[in-house]
């Protein structure tokens, strides 16, 4: 009887023995698996986002927290610090660290000792969140504000936040930033004018005056230059200069805007932009709606195919920006969506794009449309974050060497309303000669045709 339970007890425990050992093999290899899968699948860049503050429509404008001489009046923008969100697809958060760069009007790094000193403008200090748990497009979401603890911000100008792996030092995303230095001040006025389009569209369009003024003590040679935008729309500046170094950016719209700059800056330097297509009020998308755009990988059509415009818009629009208040945490991903668009005719001439919030303002070959011929209708699928969204369709061609668009042109379906509330946002380049020199941002200013902004 003793033998028979001593045999019974060695048989249990071998098998619990062997049991154990499968656990443990089972742990391994799927430890192992998982390593191997986020060394042979790097993670993946889903989108960049930024804006001012915790204001998600507000533009990414910051205020130096002490400017270098007295400020002439308010600012129409300025927050104390902008806030910086990747969306990113990996099967752990990528090991990133931020670097800040200081850049010319034309956006390219000064090459600076005094301003990118790499061991004072740099930081990994970035937070990490975990999209939620039925998201299929992306896996985490890093961000960051700027400037921190780690990051300061010398001098106003434009900056760079670049994201490298802490693997290969190699470029994985970056957002750029505005800084003011407010020592002046800038009033922006908007005008009725007329344009002649290229398509079948009305010719609404707006003249844009910035004003700018500074101390009479600076030199009024050095205030040299005002890049405009439409708010949220910061991929498409339109600067009017008298510095012929600056780019125009004259080929990324189709229709020419003439510019002009005069005056004093100790009494009013004015830029003047004409012929600015005044394009109609934004489409809406609502990805919030949870009944209409399910969770899931398969596309849902918009409840309605949308058709070419006549100058007529219903839905108030947030003025090109994206609004995710009303998105809770759990639904907090992407939802698959297909638009289609009826040109109500012949496909037009150049390529189709959606552009909007949810590629901002930015669209590239990924966010071009398809012609069905058979059907005579544009499509495209695509992911989109879950908010409230604008967007506009527009036409362009795509540029083989930048892969991004040229000949930009928002008429031609969406025809040009001067009812429209899109404001305008200038920015005034000031070049210092101290510190090496640089370009600085010493005023802002803002207003739609209804009158002036002020945050």
């Amino acid at each position: 009887m003793c033998r028979f339970f001593l045999k019974f007890n060695i048989r249990v425990f071998a098998e619990q023995k062997i049991r154990f050992a499968a656990i443990a093999l089972f742990i391994a290899v799927g430890a192992a698996v998982i390593s191997s899968a986020s060394d042979e699948i790097p993670p993946r860049l889903i989108a960049t986002r930024v804006y001012g503050g915790n204001s998600e429509l507000l533009p990414p404008i910051i205020r130096l927290s002490e400017p270098s001489r007295k400020p002439a009046m308010l600012q129409a923008f300025g927050e104390n610090y902008a806030t910086v969100e990747l969306d990113v697809q990996a099967a752990l958060p990528p090991q990133l660290y931020v670097q800040v760069v200081h850049c010319d009007v034309n956006w390219r790094e000064d090459e600076n000792i005094f301003l990118n000193n790499t061991a004072q403008s740099r930081t990994s200090n970035i937070e990490w969140r975990s999209a939620a748990v039925q998201s299929e497009y992306f896996t985490h979401r890093a961000i960051i504000a700027l400037p921190n603890s780690q990051i300061k911000f010398s001098v106003g100008g434009n900056w760079k936040a670049k994201f490298y792996s802490y693997d290969d030092n190699s470029l994985f995303a970056e957002a750029k930033v505005f800084v003011i230095d407010p020592i002046g001040e800038c009033r922006v006025d908007i005008y009725p004018d007329v344009y002649m389009p290229n398509v079948r569209a009305g010719g609404a369009a707006f003249a844009v005056e910035a004003a700018v003024r500074l101390n009479q003590r600076l030199s009024d040679f050095q205030l040299h230059t005002v890049t405009l935008y439409r708010n949220n729309r910061f991929a498409e500046p339109m600067p009017v200069s008298a510095n012929s170094v600056v780019e125009l950016n004259e080929r990324m719209f189709r229709d020419n805007m003439p510019r002009s700059v005069y005056g004093f800056a100790g009494f009013g330097k004015k830029f003047r932009i004409e012929k600015v297509p005044a394009e109609n009020g934004y489409r809406v998308l609502d990805a919030a709606n949870t009944v209409i755009f399910p969770s899931g990988n398969y596309p849902v059509r918009l409840p309605m195919t949308d058709l070419r415009r006549n100058g007529t818009y219903s839905d108030m629009d947030s003025d090109g920006g994206f609004d995710t208040r009303f998105v809770s945490g759990g639904y907090d991903e992407y939802a698959a969506v297909e638009f289609v668009l009826d040109p109500e005719g012949p496909p037009s001439a150049d390529a189709v794009f959606v552009s909007g919030s949810f590629n901002n303002w930015s669209p590239d070959a990924q966010w071009m449309m398809n012609y069905d011929t058979e059907k005579g209708l544009y499509f495209l699928r695509q992911w989109v974050r879950r908010g409230r969204h604008d967007y506009l369709y527009m036409t362009g061609r795509l540029n083989a060497d930048t892969r991004r668009t040229d000949r930009r042109d928002y008429a031609e379906f969406e025809g040009n309303s001067n009812a429209n509330n899109h404001s305008f946002i200038a920015l005034a380049y000031y070049r210092e000669t101290d510190g090496g020199g640089y370009d600085t941002i010493v005023a802002c200013g803002a207003a739609n045709q209804y009158g002036t902004i002020r945050r």
